[in-house]
């Protein structure tokens, strides 16, 4: 007759070869959901400073949006706003591409013509995976978050 000691001899190690096949799908379960609200929370930056710099250029006056010097200083306080809300994330190797549109058109001025009916701010950067759960690549996931809004210097 075995004791119940000689049942708990065989069991031996057991519990830890367990924990080795179920910690990869424990770890995903706990790193997955910090990566996904990681990359939203980049995409929502990224979305918050594109509005917030199309809100500014769509309330600058007609006189701004039609002088060269002062469409292009407007232009760059927009460009500020974004680089200013989007500094804390640290969106990788690459600097962020922040495209500024007044009408489908840079905004440089528009001397003589029709004042456009919009304006647009598209922000294009990088996310890269710094806690090793996605294989984000070399070149990282794209996020590219755009505002438009209607210009009220009309």
């Amino acid at each position: 007759m075995k004791t119940p000691f000689a049942y708990s001899r065989n069991q031996d190690g057991a519990a830890a070869v367990e924990l080795a096949m179920i910690l990869p799908i424990l770890l995903l379960f706990i790193f997955m959901p910090l990566f996904i609200g990681r990359f939203f929370w980049h995409y929502t930056a990224a979305q918050k400073a594109a509005q917030d710099a199309a809100r500014y250029l769509s309330t600058i006056s007609a006189q701004e949006m039609r002088e060269e010097a002062l469409a292009g200083q407007a232009a760059e306080v927009a460009r500020q706003i974004v680089l200013a809300e989007i500094e804390g994330l640290a969106p990788g190797p690459n600097s962020p591409t922040i495209i500024i549109l007044c009408g489908g058109e840079p905004c440089v001025g528009i001397d003589g013509l029709a004042l456009p009916d919009t304006v647009s701010v598209t922000v294009r950067m990088r996310f890269y995976d710094i806690l090793g759960v996605v294989d984000t690549g070399r070149y990282g996931i794209p996020i590219n978050a755009t505002s438009a809004m209607r210009y009220v210097g009309n």
